[in-house]
């Protein structure tokens, strides 16, 4: 007996297909990650998949950073533009890095899209994008913050087919590995993100074949509304009204100086519209945004604000609106650079919790420690080959209420991990001398800041070169409801003759001499309410731990410590004779 196939699923078919696409790009992920071939990929998974409708709608993303949604986002659509869907064929892999003409946020970034055709029809596309370590530019590691236009941050890639009916274009392959200064890397890289979108279509093949197109396509719109519904369920719970905020870049990429970032977030019942009319025109330097990195920026604060389970597909951004003029520092035009566009993105994710805190205060963090980017390249005396380490050392988060900040934890809008030191060491010619958390270094607070992390880092390379960035450098980040601000981050380089100096918060191709050792501070987070209303038990443990020096207990936090052990009597005291000087204070 034929059972009729209704033309909305039940829910239960619903959710069994959504997970379905869910495992599909999870696995596509594990794909990638286990058959790279970099250190940046293979061991910081700095990588990143999703699958879309044939209209282009995210239906399932893995994805490492929040920034990669800018990578993925509506790169289908710019395909479409480019391409029939008829012409599309099985086999076919698709190409592009451009953020101004193909899809992506920045070149490093190479994103890959598959068609997937069932019975002769593409039905959807799964897509997935790589950090590449070089694909040429000017400086070493293809970004640099100092880069003042696109041209200079490596080679620039329209939408092209890298893989036509499952054969390799051999020419198209081979002037991408012309361009890169590790091709060896580069092929093993793109072979990797090939096999990955192989296994996403196989996969998604698999479940129209098993519960049939009539099923599929009406269960992702279902999938789509769910998260439409869940969104605006999320969003009347926060008041409506204006609420502002304003931060500062303190690094345009070439020089130390004041960035207005503005923002006016209005809540408006089922809606919420991101108005960042006001934020500084493009600079000079990489650290614009394009505006789909800017849109992953806000769709990553929807989520963590909102409803951190909230299902990460396009329904969930349909009461989304957001506004940054054309040729601003979040909507910059081209030859803009844009390297360097996550640095901007966490302070980004700083400015729209610092509004969001006026709208309700439980919901917020503290502002954070950023990343501080690292690019060492030059020749490995032991093998005698051209190496390229790119990383990104991890800062620490603000504060919330109720909650420290996390050590040692990239924030916001980036992702990936730490490379081991046990590969950096085995990959590259250095070695760590110091990985440490900095004593005294979050922002004070009911609740503490996340401490900045230290890491000293010796060179024994040839002819090497030395490419940084990184912000909050110069503007700390604030605390929230009495918390103080966090510390400033710092690079710094001790020569062999001992000597040390200090670095700029952007700089790229320093010549380092071997044995010279680098030294990368990264900045901490802010605190949440005042320092007096601490726990002392937690102050305690965080002198235990380290986090706290004995000195900073009493000045800071108002608890003597001594001998391992609270004086209450001393405590007491302080905090009261602290407290009435206060007082004292505001009345005169």
């Amino acid at each position: 007996m034929n059972i009729p196939i209704p033309s909305v699923p039940d829910v239960i078919t619903v959710e069994v297909i959504g997970r379905r696409f869910t495992a599909a790009s999870e696995e596509m992920f594990a794909t990638l990650v286990r058959s790279s071939f970099s250190p940046n990929i293979r061991e910081r998974r700095d990588c990143s998949v999703g699958i879309f409708d044939v209209n282009g709608n995210l239906i399932a993303l893995s994805a490492i950073g929040p920034i990669h949604l800018s990578s993925l986002m509506g790169v289908v659509q710019n395909v479409r533009q480019r391409f029939a869907l008829a012409d599309l064929k099985t086999g076919d892999c698709l190409m592009t890095n451009d953020p101004y003409v193909g899809g992506g946020s920045h070149l490093p970034d190479i994103t890959i899209i598959t068609p997937v055709i069932y019975e002769g029809e593409v039905v959807a596309f799964v897509a997935n994008l790589a950090h590449h370590s070089d694909i040429g530019g000017r400086v070493p590691g293809s970004e640099s913050a100092d880069c003042t236009s696109i041209f200079q941050e490596g080679l620039r890639i329209p939408i092209v087919h890298l893989v036509a009916g499952g054969e390799l274009q051999r020419d198209v392959f081979d002037f991408l590995m012309l361009n890169s200064r590790t091709p060896r890397e580069r092929d093993g890289d793109i072979k990797a993100q090939i096999a990955a979108n192989n296994v996403g279509v196989e996969r998604v093949q698999a479940i129209f074949k098993k519960f049939g197109y009539p099923r599929v396509i009406p269960s992702l719109a279902a999938l789509l509304d769910h998260a439409d519904a869940r969104t605006k369920d999320a969003l009347r719970r926060i008041p409506n009204g204006i609420y502002e905020s304003e931060q500062l870049l303190d690094n345009d990429g070439l020089v130390n100086c004041e960035i207005p970032m503005k923002l006016a977030l209005t809540v408006e019942d089922e809606r919420i519209i991101f108005d960042l009319t006001g934020t500084s025109e493009q600079v000079a330097g990489a650290r614009n945004m394009p505006y789909t990195a800017t849109l992953a920026g806000v769709y990553y604060a929807i989520k963590a604000l909102l409803e951190p389970d909230l299902p990460v597909n396009s329904g969930a951004f349909r009461c989304v609106e957001v506004i940054a003029p054309e040729g601003c520092l979040f909507n910059p035009v081209s030859p803009a650079a844009v390297g360097d566009r996550a640095a901007t993105g966490n302070i980004l994710g700083d400015l729209i919790f610092a509004a969001m805190a006026k709208a309700d205060s439980s919901r917020v963090m503290a502002g954070c420690g950023p990343y501080h980017g690292v690019i060492m390249s030059g020749w490995d005396p032991r093998d005698e080959e051209y190496f390229v380490d790119y990383e990104t050392f991890a800062g620490a988060s603000g504060a919330l209420d109720g909650l420290d900040g996390r050590d040692a934890v990239r924030v916001h809008v980036s992702g990936s991990a730490n490379l081991p030191i046990e590969s950096l060491e085995q990959e590259y010619p250095m070695a760590v001398l110091c990985y440490e958390l900095v004593t005294d270094t979050g922002g004070a607070g009911q609740w503490r800041g996340g401490l900045s992390t230290r890491r000293d880092i010796a060179v024994f390379g040839n002819e090497v070169l030395a490419s940084a960035r990184g912000l909050r450098q110069h503007v700390p980040a604030f605390g929230l409801f009495g918390g103080q601000k966090g510390k400033t981050g710092k690079f710094a380089l001790t020569t062999i003759s001992q000597e040390e100096k200090a670095l700029e918060g952007s700089f790229s191709e320093l010549p380092v001499e071997s044995s010279s050792i680098l030294t990368v501070v990264t900045p901490s987070g802010g605190g949440f309410g005042a320092p007096f209303k601490r726990d002392p038990n937690a102050v305690l443990s965080d002198v235990v731990d380290g986090k706290v020096s004995v000195d900073s207990a009493a000045k800071v936090y108002g608890v003597v410590v001594a001998g391992g052990n609270i004086d209450e009597a001393g405590t007491r005291n302080l905090r009261s004779a602290t407290s009435a000087g206060i007082a004292t204070g505001m009345r005169n």
